[in-house]
């Protein structure tokens, strides 16, 4: 019995390490600009000296930085509204097809997401252009839609796909419209993907560079471009706080998404 016990621990631990190694190289990378961030004006140290929040505050206090960070705010919100919105609605409408024409037209609405990012951007900016669009903060969100409204479709489709249907029948046999029963039977069931899919728009339109370096022009750069032209000339340690910032930001994102599905998880009746 005991080395049975012995048996099993060793098979854990070996299952473990490797992956506990695997998850410490990928997250290294992220973890290691957060010492970097307080760093002072001189060269980039991953553990600096005299610790100072300075190019925190130079940050904040810098109009082109904030700028840029404002343009990326708005265009991650119009994106998260757009895609979100359209994407649930495709969803909503593929699950009454047949299953057929159902693969058909979902696999047309996944592919901008299989296509090079650079194919699309160079496409985009071809069609945006005529129409005026390039280097407004329209253009970029109509574009960063394109590429968030794919997870939207998937997640949403995922979740219409366990939904209880014959509460949505009885809700249109006691008269209920469409809408009413879309936010009082179907909404409720498929909130916390919904909930995911509004936070996998925000977070790909807030760090998307490809795509809005060809739709930005110089008037509408958000965040992420402007890292991408400060590496061209300088590596200066406020890139290391600009990017704690962003990581800190998507955590404060998820974390609100993963309090919900742990307390929807505990209120499930358990089966023993």
């Amino acid at each position: 019995m005991k080395r049975r016990h012995a048996l099993e621990t060793l098979r854990r631990v070996a299952i473990a390490v490797p992956g506990v190694l695997v998850l410490f190289f990928l997250a290294a990378p992220v973890l290691a600009v957060i010492p970097m961030s307080f760093g002072s004006a001189g060269p980039l140290m991953l553990i600096p000296d005299k610790p100072t929040w300075s190019q925190y505050t130079r940050f904040f206090s810098s109009a082109e930085w904030m700028t840029a960070l404002w343009i990326s705010v708005q265009v991650a919100l119009g994106t998260t509204v757009l895609a979100t919105v359209i994407g649930t609605a495709a969803a909503l409408g593929l699950s009454r097809l047949a299953p057929r024409w159902r693969m058909l037209i979902e696999a047309m609405l996944i592919l901008p997401r299989i296509v090079p990012t650079i194919v699309f951007a160079v496409a985009a900016y071809s069609v945006f252009l005529k129409f005026g669009l390039v280097g407004s903060v329209f253009g970029l969100v109509l574009a960063h839609s394109v590429l968030a409204m794919p997870f939207v479709v998937v997640f949403v489709g995922s979740a219409l796909r366990g939904l209880d249907r014959s509460l949505v029948e009885a809700s249109r046999s006691l008269g209920a419209g469409p809408v009413t029963t879309f936010f009082r039977i179907i909404l409720p069931q498929i909130r916390l993907s919904l909930i995911g899919s509004a936070l996998f728009a925000f977070n790909i339109s807030f760090d998307e560079v490809v795509v809005t370096l060809f739709i930005s022009g110089v008037r509408s750069k958000t965040l992420p471009v402007k890292v991408w032209d400060a590496i061209q000339y300088e590596i200066t340690p406020i890139l290391p706080a600009i990017s704690t910032l962003v990581i800190l930001t998507t955590l404060a994102l998820l974390l609100p998404l993963l309090l919900l599905r742990q307390r929807l998880d505990s209120r499930q009746p358990k089966v023993t």
